[in-house]
């Protein structure tokens, strides 16, 4: 009988918490779409507007592949010490010159009285010493004007020392009144500068997006003695940049053009370092997406591998979008 009694009351307690089982699902509030999927978003049209929610279809664009690199602002001090002796070294050629000229023509007048017995053997072999000497200081006027040619050279290059070395040029005053910078970059060990580039992408900030244009100088004579890369000079003009500032540069590669997709800076969204953006996959529904690979232009970013064209993508509104996304991840302070 007893067994019974236990049976009965074992069913009649299942029956109970079957009932209250039932109960408390019933209960329960439909979960939120958005939760469906990590990365996904739901959101009613009426809250889109509110949210002022616009899009615009993704655009194909294509980009050259660049190298980035990095150089620094060269001071010209060491190009105008180069001016000052070199311009020495013209004067003082330019007197030995001039008394070497006297020299000869004395000593052409001396042979021609000496031929008519007018002046002494001595007088003529004294204005032949002289005529040697002035020479011999001529000669050495020259070949020091030279060295200080040739030392440049291995240093600089023959672009820069010839700017630099004539009384009058336009870009060499440009260096020294600051108009203009010179720049140093150095590539990595074993590449060269493409034979087509003329102009890079410099900043001294490393932001590619306010880089302005360098033109190209010449080659260094001289490699990196850390790294083993080649030296290039370039001028860069239209921002003032301290002497010494490390830059970065950007060089357009060789390498075939990149496909990818033009992205406007109003869709990024950031969290926690990582750039996102939204596409609207349908009426109510939204994807995040991590950006892996992108470029900063000066008005957008160009986005490979991540992005497709003639996606939707959110350009107004993804911030709101992320803080309702990240809102629903917050598990209610009622939930156990």
């Amino acid at each position: 009988m007893r067994k019974y009694i236990i049976i009965a009351v074992f069913s009649i307690a299942l029956q109970n918490s079957f009932a209250v089982s039932t109960w408390a699902a019933d209960s329960q509030p439909d979960a939120p779409a958005n939760t469906e999927a990590p990365d996904m978003l739901r959101l009613d049209l009426k809250s889109q507007q509110l949210a002022g929610i616009k899009t615009q279809p993704l655009i194909s664009v294509q980009q050259q592949a660049e190298l980035t690199t990095y150089g620094r602002v060269l001071s010209p001090e060491p190009l105008v010490q180069l001016r000052q002796q070199y311009l020495a070294a013209l004067a003082h050629q330019n007197s030995a010159k001039a008394r070497y000229n006297e020299a000869h023509l004395n000593l052409n007048r001396t042979e021609n009285l000496h031929q008519q017995d007018i002046v002494s053997t001595r007088r003529l072999q004294e204005q032949q010493a002289q005529w040697q000497t002035d020479k011999a200081n001529l000669d050495a006027s020259i070949a020091q004007q030279n060295s200080i040619l040739d030392t440049s050279r291995l240093e600089w290059g023959d672009i820069l020392t010839d700017w630099f070395v004539r009384t009058a040029d336009k870009t060499a005053s440009s260096f020294l009144n600051h108009t203009a910078h010179l720049i140093q970059i150095t590539l990595p060990a074993n590449q060269q500068l493409p034979a087509s580039v003329q102009t890079i992408a410099v900043d001294t900030h490393g932001q590619r997006a306010s880089a302005i244009k360098a033109t190209l100088i010449s080659a260094s004579p001289r490699i990196d003695a850390l790294t083993q890369g080649q030296n290039y000079f370039f001028k860069a003009t239209g921002r003032q940049m301290p002497v010494g500032a490390h830059i970065t540069a950007w060089i357009a590669s060789d390498a075939q053009q990149l496909s990818g997709v033009s992205v406007p800076k109003t869709a990024l969204v950031w969290n926690m370092g990582q750039a996102y953006v939204y596409i609207k996959i349908g009426d109510q529904q939204f994807s995040r997406r991590a950006l892996v690979s992108y470029t900063a232009g000066e008005n957008d970013y160009f986005v490979t591998g991540t992005l497709a064209a003639g996606e939707e993508i959110v350009t107004t509104g993804a911030q709101t979008l992320l803080s309702q996304q990240l809102k629903a991840q917050i598990p209610d302070e009622d939930d156990d």
